[in-house]
């Protein structure tokens, strides 16, 4: 898979489409600084998807649109087209050849494309997702980039090693997954919610399910009644009904017999209707006729008048033909003179040809052994070139021995040179790895110590973070608690303040009086008193009894206002008290105490307005603890006087007891308004415990948050100590290998310069035998020249002699070419005369043939004249007969149209009949219909009610009384009994179901996220351990490429690259230490630029020896390296050039002359750059 071809329309200062074609190999791309060199790669980079405007040298992606210049506008869009080969199929696709198009409006709308079909960012990203092409991959390198590479944020490094081992796909899915499982969790978390609340609500549905139960019992026992009163009253209607359709059955058999007398007058009306019809075709048939003897006359009076015309156009083309004949004869008598002049002429130019004939073929003759001589001169040049060449060849072959022995020589002073220096510099070297290794344990030791201190810290932090993370959990819990019961007490806050306001449990007179806006209404008994200790609410309860609805105006005339209402209308019983009546009639004395009771009234408090009304109500009432004073109290008590138990017995003085508690259901309404109270309250207290807890867990979290921070603080203390023990460690057995090596090393290289000094003498005695020989050789090739000097100017000379016979010859050749062409154009010339003079004669003929069939149509159009004329009179008198048959037709026709004129008058008495009829019917129909809208009023009715049908009612419908007011009266007494009841919901029964399966089905959805939530993380877990197993086989492989290739750039020396220890290798740095020969090991931060560079590459080609990228893109990548380190750095190229295609951007001569295609950038018109390119190899080939 390889770059084919790259298109630029608008992106950055390429304002024309500009293209490049890119081939195998090395490419370059070269040109001034400022000309639009790294635009080629931001352009390739922007294709495959680039998302950040500052990879692309930018402030926003708009900037990549062409800005226009001085002499150019700006362009609305940015186009960039890339062809790739997918020769090797490394592209999930079935094509061949693959093209992606990306395009940039400046209204920030972008368009993305494969093979010109549109498609998503995204597909493009999956095309190329671990095939280590791409946007951001390590196939495009630049200068900028090795400080990131080398940088001491591993993550950098990281995507190299990911994207080398084709985990991609795992991270992207590990991703995908964990954003699936974080919205799982949240949606567990939300239906975790919803089930509590629906599992509150289906609570109270449940309760309101038994008072719709109530409200039905009364509901069917209406039911009956009604239904079986108005089924009374439909049976009566019905019956009426039926009476009427009798009478209307007999409306319709009168309105049928004078239909049918009608119908028969019709029937003779219809019958003259058809006589007339046929009489009127008798008149249309006589009418045709004369129109049609007319049109014939008109017909013959124009085919005169026609053949009339065509006798005089005939003549005049007779007169014509006669004319062109005459024409014909004067124009043949001319081409035939000139026939004879051109055959005269063929003649003459036939003797001239054979002339030049016999002229040219002594020509050739000459030229033919001029010829033989000049080959024979050549042959003998030939022989002294070969032997001149066999010369060449042995000087050749002794100076290329010669060459060899020199280079040998100077090879072998070399090698004794740098042997030499070796054992100097590996004498310097084993001291300095002594000295480094001394240092390297000093600092391990510091390093060991501060490793301990930081472990300390860090068992404290962690310490602290579990002890803040247990608290935020207690306060978490405590937060759902407290929102839980917030949420509870509302909804019975809710509930409660809802059946107050609707008047749920008061008594519907006592519902009429509030809900009438009546002035001076304080409120019933139990909204203006307030009990003091909870426990006493039932109590003061059941003293008031009905009491506590009792209504309370201020004045007797707001207490006149209300009774108006009670008697206006049937609205029900209501008590009613007004404070002015209390204040005239005087308060009774407090009850005088009994030993261990306590007055009532002290447990009641109220406004002052209403201060008389409480003594009124409770003056009389004493407290006891127990009931057993309550037993003994009526032999002890004053008349009047009450006595209640704290338990709720009630002793009279009368002797009365009454006990008991009320049911579940039946809640007074004081204990509702206490209640209510009390549910205020309890929000209130639980809303400012729930305050207090989110405001300590908020502090938990700061506190936490604080620890965890200085928890990662330490623990990056923690790896940056590890990693400088690591890197110490590794460092000390690194120049212990090295020490040794070196003492290796020095003991082979005394040898070696033995060797080497030897050798170098047998090479001197070789290059002076060399120099001796090449000299005796030179002298012979000098004569030997000048012999094939001399030889080559009589050549010459001979060549000239032979182009001037040669250029006779052809002059010769072109007057017998020129004779011939005219002769034979003039035979043509002939020949087309005869076939026109031919042609002519021909036409003669005809011309006079045409004339005398004219001659015969005139003759026959004057005699077919005479005929049409006798014609023409018959047709005259025939139309004249058929006139008089047609006045006949048209009077019988208009007597029958008289008779049935009078027989619609008859019809028209008949119909008047029908209609009064009709009219007495329609009168009836209306009353059948008004009792027919009653009974279906009726029906529908009681339908909507109860649905049941009075056409069929049931058959367990209760018997009525004969009295039918005292039945209305009991129906009325049910609704009056059902709208004390009040509104209840009676689709409860079926929302309860319908919620509480719904309920079911959260709690379902709720197992099915919570299993969702484990398979998905089994899944990431699964993926983590395949990726991880992926990266580490990956990791080594590059470790022990680096190592190699390191060597090889540097000619010598040592690097590696490590994982972060005890970390997981899909999240731990990459660490990376180098030295160059002769050099201390040392970091990469401190190398030389060249050197960086070199380790950067180094570590790239590592990457491509595991997974080859199809291409790489170098941007100015050789700039920081000399001269050495670039020729290399193109070794390297070369080699792996076989199988990746390499795109350079350069400055460097070196880098431009092994390059197979140069590709130069330019501004020949400021702020526009433009392409020029040259396949190198094509040159060498035409140079050579």
């Amino acid at each position: 898979m390889i770059l084919r071809k790259l298109s630029l329309f608008g992106f950055k200062s390429f304002a024309d489409k500009t293209s490049i074609r890119f081939g195998d190999g090395l490419t370059s791309i070269i040109g001034p600084n400022g000309c639009g060199k790294s635009n080629v790669v931001d352009a390739i980079r922007w294709v495959f998807g680039e998302q950040k405007p500052t990879m692309l040298r930018s402030s926003s992606m708009q900037d990549v649109i062409f800005s226009g210049t001085q002499k150019r506008q700006p362009l609305s869009m940015a186009e960039v087209s890339l062809t790739i080969e997918n020769n090797q199929g490394i592209l999930p696709v079935e094509y061949s050849e693959v093209e992606i198009t990306r395009r940039m409006h400046r209204s920030g709308e972008g368009e993305y494309l494969i093979n010109r079909v549109p498609c998503r960012l995204r597909d493009i990203q999956n095309l190329f997702l671990d095939t280590g092409v791409g946007s951001n991959m390590y196939t495009t390198i630049e200068n900028a980039m090795i400080n990131a590479i080398l940088s001491d944020k591993a993550e950098d490094r990281r995507v190299l090693f990911e994207e080398a081992a084709g985990i991609g796909k795992y991270k992207q899915r590990i991703r995908e997954s964990q954003r699936k499982l974080e919205r799982t969790r949240q949606d567990l978390l939300r239906i975790n919610d919803r089930v509590q609340e629906k599992d509150r609500y289906v609570r109270m549905l449940s309760r309101m399910v038994e008072r719709a139960k109530r409200y039905r019992q009364y509901r069917d026992e209406l039911m009956g009644l009604e239904v079986a009163f108005e089924s009374r009253h439909y049976a009566a209607l019905s019956s009426a009904i039926g009476r009427r359709d009798k009478a209307l059955q007999d409306y319709g058999q009168q309105i049928a017999s004078a239909r049918a007398s009608a119908a028969a007058a019709e029937s003779r009306i219809e019958q003259m209707e058809i006589q007339k019809v046929g009489k009127e075709e008798q008149l249309q048939a006589a009418a045709k006729n004369v129109s049609d003897a007319g049109e014939k006359i008109r017909s013959i009076d124009h085919a005169i008048s026609v053949d009339s015309e065509r006798v005089l156009l005939l003549k005049e083309n007779v007169a014509r033909f006669e004319r062109e004949a005459e024409g014909v004869d004067a124009l043949m008598e001319e081409k035939r003179g000139l026939l004879s002049r051109i055959e005269n002429t063929v003649i003459d130019r036939e003797r001239q040809l054979e002339e030049q004939r016999s002229r040219l073929d002594g020509e050739v003759a000459k030229l033919g052994e001029f010829d033989r001589q000049l080959a024979s001169h050549k042959e003998s040049v030939e022989r002294l070139a070969h032997d001149h060449v066999g010369m060449l060849g042995e000087i050749s072959e002794k100076q290329e021995g010669l060459s060899t022995a020199r280079a040998s020589l100077a090879t072998t002073f070399e090698l004794r040179e740098r042997d030499e220096r070796e054992i100097k510099a590996l004498t310097r070297r084993l001291e300095e790895y002594r000295e480094a290794v001394e240092i390297c344990q000093q600092q391990l030791a510091v390093e060991s110590e501060a490793h301990k201190n930081h472990l300390t810290s860090r068992e404290s932090l962690l310490e602290r973070i579990e002890t803040e993370d247990h608290r935020y959990h207690e306060l978490v819990e405590r937060e759902k608690r407290l929102e839980a019961q917030l949420d509870s007490c509302a909804t019975q806050r809710r509930f409660l303040e809802g059946l107050d306001a609707s008047f749920e449990g008061y008594e519907s007179g006592v519902k009429a009086l509030l809900t009438s806006n009546l002035d001076g209404v304080m409120g019933i008994v139990a909204d203006l008193i307030e009990v003091g200790e909870p426990e006493m609410v039932d109590v003061v309860e059941k003293v008031l009894g009905t009491n506590v609805q009792t209504v309370v105006f201020k004045t007797n005339q707001d207490l006149q206002a209300g009774l108006d209402v009670l008697r206006g209308s049937d609205v029900g019983v209501a008590r009613m008290v007004s404070l002015e009546h209390l204040g005239a009639a005087g308060v009774p004395e407090q009850a005088s105490a009994i030993e261990n009771t306590k007055p009532l009234r002290s447990f009641v408090r109220t406004s002052e307005d209403c201060e008389r009304l409480a003594d009124h109500l409770f003056n009389h009432v004493l407290v006891s603890d127990t009931a057993d004073t309550a037993l003994a109290f009526p032999s002890m008590a004053e008349s009047g006087t009450v006595l209640v138990s704290r338990d709720g017995v009630i002793s009279c003085s009368s002797g009365v007891i009454i006990a008991g508690h009320h049911t579940s259901e039946e809640v007074g309404l004081l204990q509702r308004k206490q209640e209510i109270e009390r549910l205020a309250g309890e929000i209130g207290k639980s809303r400012r415990e729930y305050e207090r807890v989110v405001s300590e867990k908020e502090n938990c979290v700061i506190t936490r948050d604080e620890a965890k921070r200085a928890l990662l603080e330490v623990d990056e203390k923690l790896n940056r100590g590890r990693q400088k023990q690591r890197e110490q460690e590794t460092t000390i057995k690194h120049y212990d290998i090295e020490m040794q090596n070196v003492k290796d090393r020095m003991e082979q290289l005394h040898p070696e310069l033995a060797r080497i000094g030897t050798q170098s003498a047998a090479l001197e005695e070789e290059v002076r035998e060399h120099e001796a020989d090449l000299q005796k050789m030179s002298s012979a090739r000098e004569g030997l020249e000048n012999r094939i000097e001399q030889a080559k100017i009589r050549l010459a000379e001979m060549e000239g002699e032979r182009a001037t016979i040669t250029d006779h010859l052809h002059n010769i050749e072109l007057g017998v070419s020129g004779l011939t062409n005219q002769i034979q154009t003039d035979r043509e010339s002939c020949e087309r005369l005869r076939k026109d003079i031919e042609g002519l004669g021909t036409s003669k003929e005809r011309k006079l043939d045409d004339r005398n069939k004219t001659l015969a149509q005139i003759s026959e159009l004057m005699e077919r004249r005479v005929a049409l004329q006798e014609e023409l009179k018959r047709e005259n008198a025939s139309r004249q007969r058929l006139e008089e048959v047609l006045a006949g037709v048209r009077e019988d026709y208009n007597a029958t149209v008289a008779t049935i004129d009078e027989a619609r008058k008859a019809a028209k008495t008949d119909s008047a009949s029908v209609e009064r009829l009709s009219n007495d019917r329609h009168a009836l129909d209306l009353d059948q219909m008004r009792d027919q809208e009653q009974l279906h009023t009726l029906r529908e009715r009681i339908w909507e009610a109860y649905e049941v049908d009075l056409d069929s009612p049931p058959d367990d419908l209760p018997e009525l009384d004969e009295d039918e007011d005292a039945t209305a009266e009991s129906i009325k007494m049910l609704k009056e009994r059902l709208k004390r009841v009040g509104e209840v919901n009676m689709s409860a029964l079926g929302e309860y179901e319908s919620e509480n399966a719904e309920l079911q089905e959260m709690i379902k959805q709720r197992d099915d996220l919570q299993t969702a939530v484990e398979d998905l993380d089994r899944a990431i877990k699964k993926l983590n351990r395949e990726a991880r197993a992926k990266f580490v086989s990956t990791f080594n492989e590059v470790k022990e490429n680096f190592t190699k290739m390191f060597a090889t750039l540097f000619e010598g020396g040592e690097a590696f690259i490590a994982l972060e220890e005890n970390v997981d290798p899909l999240e731990a740095s990459i660490f990376i230490n180098a030295r160059p020969a002769g050099k201390k090991m040392r970091g990469v931060t401190l190398l030389s630029g060249g050197e960086r560079a070199l380790t950067a590459i180094s570590l790239l080609f590592a990457l491509y020896m595991v997974r080859p990228s199809a291409y790489c893109i170098l941007d100015e990548l050789d700039a920081p390296l000399d001269d050495a380190n670039v020729d290399r750095f193109l070794r390297i190229l070369r080699q792996f050039s076989e199988s990746t295609q390499f795109i350079i951007v350069t400055h460097n001569k070196r880098t431009m002359e092994a390059a197979d295609i140069l590709y130069g950038v330019t501004q020949e018109e400021f702020g526009v750059s433009t392409m020029a390119s040259v396949r190198l190899r094509d040159v060498e080939l035409q140079a050579a």
